[in-house]
C-alpha cells in the first residue's frame, strides 16, 4: 500500500483523498493544509495526521508519494520540497504560472530521479481513453480540423477567491482554458503557432478566450473556447467536436451518450464509455463525475508500483500546455500570432 501525503485539503485534495481511498493501492497518511478547520476535517475524516506545512509533514511521517493540491501559485514551492525530499510528486494542473517556473520544476525532477505527473485529467476522462484510440487507428482517415469548448460558471468555492486573481490562478485561460488547448496538443499533435482574443474582467485578466491552434503535427488545424463567467445557473459543459477525412467523433459532456462516431457513409456508432464505480462527488465544485480523477490517480500509483515514468502525461507535456496558454495570453494581448 503506498503511503500518500497531501498537500492542501480543500476541494481539489478532498476530491484526491477519495480517488486514493477508492484505488485500493493507496492510502492518505498525512494532510497539510494551512487552516485548522481543514485539519481537523481531515484527521476526522481520514483518521491521519495533519499539519501547517508539507516541511512540518515530511519531517514527521514516512510517506512515498507527495500529492500537491494546492492553489498554483504554491505549485512550485511544495513540488521542488518533495522532490528534495526523494518522494515520487504528483501536482494538480496547471504545472505552474510561468514558462520558467516549468522549466524549473521538470529539470529539478529529472535531477532528483523521482517520477512527477501533473493531473491533465481529461486526458484520463472515461470518454478520452476511447475517443484517442479511434482517432489513432486511422480508420477515420487524418484528423482535419477540431473544436472544443469549456463553459462554466464563476468558480465561488475557491479558498479565499484565489480562483478569481489572476496573480494566484493566472485566470480562466491557465484554470479552464488549458483543459482543451492541452488535449487538442495531445490529440492532435503539438501546434507550431497560437491566435487567440478574449474578454476580460475588470481585475485584467481574461475569464473568456478564444484560440486557435495552427499546424498541429497531424496537419490538423483546431480551435477552442474557454468560458469561466457563464451567467449564474448555467451548468458546467464540454463539447468537442474532430473531423477527419472519412468521419468525425463528436464529445458532449452533458450528452447520453456522451460520445457518438460517425463514420462516412455509415451508421453512428455509440461506445461504451467504462466509469470507474467510485459513488458521487463529495467535495463539491463543478465536477460531476470522479471517473477521470480515479483513472488518473491509479495510474500515477501503478507508475511508482511498476517503478516506470508516466508517459500518459510527462511534465515536459504539462509544461507545454502552460506554454500554449501564456502564448494565448500573449496573442490576445497584442493581437499578433504567437509561435509555439
Amino acid at each position: 500500500m503506498i503511503k500518500v501525503g497531501l498537500v492542501g485539503y480543500g476541494f481539489m485534495g478532498k476530491m484526491h483523498s477519495q480517488c486514493y481511498a477508492a484505488s485500493g493501492k493507496a492510502s492518505v497518511v498525512a494532510v497539510a493544509d494551512v487552516e485548522a478547520d481543514r485539519r481537523a476535517e481531515a484527521s476526522s475524516k481520514l483518521g491521519c495526521k495533519t499539519y501547517a506545512n508539507l516541511d512540518h509533514l515530511l519531517d514527521d511521517v514516512e510517506v512515498d508519494a507527495i500529492d500537491v493540491c494546492t492553489p498554483t501559485y504554491l505549485h512550485e514551492e511544495n513540488v521542488l520540497t518533495a522532490l528534495k525530499s526523494g518522494k515520487d510528486v504528483f501536482c494538480e494542473k496547471p504545472l505552474s504560472l510561468t514558462n520558467e517556473s516549468c522549466d524549473r520544476i521538470v529539470s529539478a525532477a529529472k535531477s532528483a530521479g523521482r517520477k512527477l505527473m501533473v493531473g491533465h485529467v481529461v486526458r484520463f476522462w472515461p470518454d478520452s481513453l476511447v475517443l484517442k484510440p479511434v482517432l489513432d487507428s486511422g480508420r477515420l482517415g487524418r484528423p482535419l480540423w477540431a473544436t472544443a469548448s469549456r463553459l462554466s460558471a464563476p468558480a465561488t468555492w475557491a479558498w479565499q477567491g484565489w480562483l478569481s486573481d489572476p496573480k494566484r490562478s493566472g485566470g480562466a485561460i491557465l484554470d479552464l482554458h488549458i483543459h482543451d488547448l492541452d488535449f487538442l496538443a495531445w490529440i492532435l499533435g503539438r501546434p507550431s503557432k497560437v491566435v487567440a482574443a478574449g474578454i476580460k474582467t475588470a481585475t485584467g485578466a481574461y475569464d473568456t478566450a478564444f484560440t486557435t491552434l495552427i499546424g498541429h503535427s497531424s496537419g490538423a488545424t483546431s480551435q477552442a473556447v474557454g468560458c469561466l463567467a457563464m451567467p449564474e445557473g448555467f451548468p458546467f459543459t464540454s463539447r468537442m467536436l474532430i473531423v477527419c477525412e472519412k468521419g468525425s467523433i463528436l464529445f458532449d459532456a452533458t450528452g447520453s451518450p456522451s460520445l457518438v462516431i460517425r463514420p462516412s457513409g455509415g451508421a453512428d456508432e455509440f461506445p461504451t464509455i467504462p466509469e470507474p464505480q467510485v459513488g458521487s462527488v463529495e467535495a463539491g465544485g463543478n465536477v460531476s463525475s470522479l471517473g477521470g480523477y480515479l483513472n488518473e490517480i491509479i495510474y500515477f500509483l501503478d507508475c511508482i508500483l511498476e517503478d516506470k515514468q508516466p508517459a500518459m502525461i510527462t511534465p515536459e507535456d504539462a509544461g507545454f500546455a502552460v506554454r500554449l496558454c501564456l502564448a494565448a495570453t500573449q496573442s490576445a494581448e497584442t493581437g499578433m500570432p504567437v509561435s509555439v
